[in-house]
């Protein structure tokens, strides 16, 4: 009898399906694996076999061997299954050891999904000039319009974004509003994002995985992120990534058993000594503003929150390659974001009857040289009516909120994260 103890690996894939360029078919020689540090029970990969029913005319009650979709090397049909692979994972950060997360798990797991932006400053002493604006000693480049950045005001992490990278005065503006202008120091965050505008649809890479353990070993190849749940474990931010994988295989005889995972070296993501930031003005939304956001905050009393990003993947159909498919489009997304709030707010109470659109930002603690964690929804519409409150306890009464994200114009420039609809950005 042999245990399941288990490890996923992952590789970014050069090309999508890591297809060998004289066989056509996957080749896993030149990707480099690297073991996460995730949950075990959700590391399996089954796969479906992709097959064509034989309905033919036959002389009793029988059933005929299926026809599998494949192709054939030499005199033999290739294994090919297709499915998906889940794996769940803390928002463990890069930690003083590193300044970005090109090379490590967590942004090869959410780089397959979104586009990133590493900011060009990554920590720099400031004199705040008001909440929303502050002189830098090094001016971020106009490529960080729209990543966010980090600050401690009081003990507690204080999060925000880049609208204006040097306004008239070379000033950076940021919107929604720290709590108070006495930050003298603010970091940047590596921030996740959806592309918008001309850039829609676009991801960093693919990816391979591979699932080992005693006896068996399991690879998939060209998987694209499907779907991101974060929710709460005790405080601490859980996300569950799900990738659609275009061909799944077996190599049960080069078995190894489980690998070791890599840890990160800062701390995980906890909805603690932080706050959930709701602008307390709409942002620009249906117009592009000549100047950057520069909105004031308004703190709410949040008990939990959970997140969903969807994927809508459309395969890239062709017959050439084993994979039946050149690429997964992203065609779609929806971002939806749930709050319960302990204290229900009354400035927001008529904000889906009025159509009002807010930034929405929720942050997490530690924050500090590689840590640190933040998602926003820079133009948040809400798609619940706030006064329809949870009275379902025997104890308090409760507001839940539902957003989805909502066009944003507030930045002054529209490349690379500037006026995307959904960002998450990790200490770095």
């Amino acid at each position: 009898m042999a245990v399941t103890h288990r490890s996923l690996s992952v590789a970014v894939e050069s090309s999508f399906g890591s297809l060998s360029a004289s066989t056509g078919l996957p080749d896993n020689s030149g990707l480099t694996y690297v073991s996460i540090p995730c949950e075990r029970d959700p590391i399996i990969i089954p796969g479906e076999p992709v097959v064509s029913e034989r309905n033919d005319a036959r002389d009793g009650n029988y059933m005929l061997p299926p026809e599998p979709d494949t192709v054939w090397s030499g005199s033999n049909r290739v294994r090919r299954r297709t499915g998906q692979v889940v794996c769940r994972v803390d928002l463990t950060t890069v930690g003083t050891s590193a300044n970005a997360y090109t090379s490590n798990y967590l942004g090869q797991l959410l780089g397959a999904g979104l586009k990133t932006q590493i900011p060009s400053v990554a920590s720099d002493s400031v004199t705040a000039v008001d909440v929303n604006t502050y002189t830098p000693t090094s001016a971020p480049a106009e490529a960080d319009v729209g990543t966010l950045i980090s600050t401690s005001l009081s003990g507690r992490a204080e999060y925000s974004a880049i609208t204006d990278n040097a306004d008239a005065s070379s000033n950076v503006t940021i919107s929604p509003a720290f709590s108070a202008s006495s930050y003298s120091s603010v970091r940047g965050l590596q921030t996740w994002y959806i592309p918008g505008r001309t850039n829609t649809g676009e991801r960093e890479h693919s990816l391979s995985f591979r699932i080992d353990g005693v006896n068996f070993r399991s690879f998939a190849y060209g998987c694209v992120l499907e779907s991101m749940n974060i929710t709460l474990d005790n405080g601490r931010l859980m996300a569950e990534l799900t990738y659609q994988a275009a061909l799944i295989q077996d190599d049960h005889g080069n078995a190894v058993g489980p690998i070791e995972p890599t840890y990160n070296s800062g701390a995980p993501a906890f909805f603690r000594g932080a706050y959930v930031v709701a602008s307390s003005t709409s942002p620009t939304s249906l117009t592009n503003a000549s100047t950057g956001d520069t909105l004031a905050r308004l703190a709410l009393d949040a008990e939990d929150f959970s997140l969903t990003l969807t994927n809508t993947l459309t395969p890239m159909g062709h017959s050439n390659s084993i994979l039946a498919m050149s690429d997964m489009e992203i065609s779609d997304v929806v971002v939806e974001l749930s709050l319960t709030l302990s204290s229900v707010n009354t400035t927001i109470k008529d904000d889906f009857f009025n159509r009002t659109v807010r930034q929405i930002l929720v942050g997490t603690g530690p924050q500090g040289d590689g840590l640190g964690c933040a998602i926003m929804l820079p133009a948040a519409q809400l798609t619940v009516d706030p006064n329809a409150y949870d009275v379902s306890g025997n104890d308090i009464v409760r507001q839940q909120l539902t957003y989805q994200q909502s066009r944003f114009g507030g930045d002054v420039v529209e490349s690379n994260a500037g006026n995307s609809p959904f960002r998450i950005g990790l200490g770095i």
